[in-house]
Order: C-alpha cells, then structure tokens, then sequence
C-alpha cells in the first residue's frame, strides 16, 4: 500500500505539516482507535444479538433439533445467559485496537470445534426424571469422561460491508476535523 502527497503552494505545504503534526500526537491516535473500537464492539453485539450472521452476511447454522429442544424461549443462538455478549470488549494498544471476547469458549464459536473434550468429575442436580419434575431433586456423582463434540463455526468477529462503511465513514470524519 502507498500513500502519494501533492503540495502545491506554501499555504498547502504548512496546512499539510499540521496535519501530519496532529496525526504524530498520541492522543489524536488513541482517539481514533477508541472511536473505532467502540464501533466495532457494537456492531458484533449487534450480529450477536440481532442479525444471526458471519460478517460475509451467511446465516449461522442453527441448533441441532435435539440441543434446541434443551433450550429455553429467550435463548438464541450464541445467547444462552448473555455471557459471550456482555464480555465483548476493545483494548486499545499503542497503534491498534483489538476486539475480542476473553471467554475461553468465544474462540470455539468463532472457529468451529470438532473432537474430543475430557470433562472432569462432577456433582450434578437432578430436577426431572423420565421427563417428570421431581419433587425433591437430588445430587448425582458423575465420574470423569470423554464426550465427543461437534460445533459447527457461528463466526461473530469480522466486518461486513455495511460494518466497513461505518469504519470509513469515522475514518472520514476524523479527517475532516483534522482538516479544519
């Protein structure tokens, strides 16, 4: 990528050094990725929560009918309690902004997953049997296991086109108030 500059006149070539001044100040910088970081973390949340889709706009594969049937009616996908919505976040880091999520399950979502997970030994409460509420639930020792799992990529990271406009359109307007 290159950048080519024509200066054609005094007034220009001073106009011109202010504006690369500014742009050298890191305070101008980290306004301009804490502006672009907080767009984008809100255009995921919106794929997240509104659109259902990978940034090249594909729908995401829905569930299984069987794990579907275990989900309740406020639970879509990739929103089950809100956890991987509310833990999108930006950093910003000297000359880049980073958007992610620190969820260890965040990456297997965005990748996709198939093979075979150890799960540890635990304590489990049983609230229904035979499809049947229990009256007194109980708690039932489970050993240790290997499950076999298979989670198909409901990629959320990513700019589409229209997310791509955005950036520009703050990229632009950031330059025009260097420029006045």
């Amino acid at each position: 990528m290159s950048i080519s500059v024509q200066v054609t006149g005094t007034q220009d070539l001073l106009r011109y050094q202010q504006l690369m001044d500014t742009l050298g100040d890191p305070k101008h910088k980290a306004e301009l990725l804490d502006s672009l970081g907080s767009l984008v973390e809100s255009q995921t949340r919106r794929r997240i929560a509104d659109e259902k889709t990978s940034p090249d706009g594909q729908p995401w594969v829905e569930w299984s009918d069987a794990y579907g049937a275990t989900r309740s009616g406020n639970q879509s996908l990739l929103q089950g309690d809100g956890d991987l919505l509310d833990s999108i976040q930006y950093v910003v880091q000297k000359n880049q902004v980073r958007i992610g999520s620190p969820l260890a399950y965040a990456q297997v979502h965005q990748e996709g997953f198939s093979g075979a997970v150890q799960v540890d030994a635990h304590t489990r409460l049983i609230t229904q049997a035979f499809g049947k509420a229990l009256a007194f639930p109980v708690y039932q020792s489970v050993g240790a296991f290997t499950r076999l799992m298979n989670i198909p990529q409901r990629e959320f990271l990513g700019l589409s086109r229209d997310n791509q406009q955005e950036v520009y359109a703050v990229l632009g307007s950031f330059w025009q108030e260097l420029m006045q």
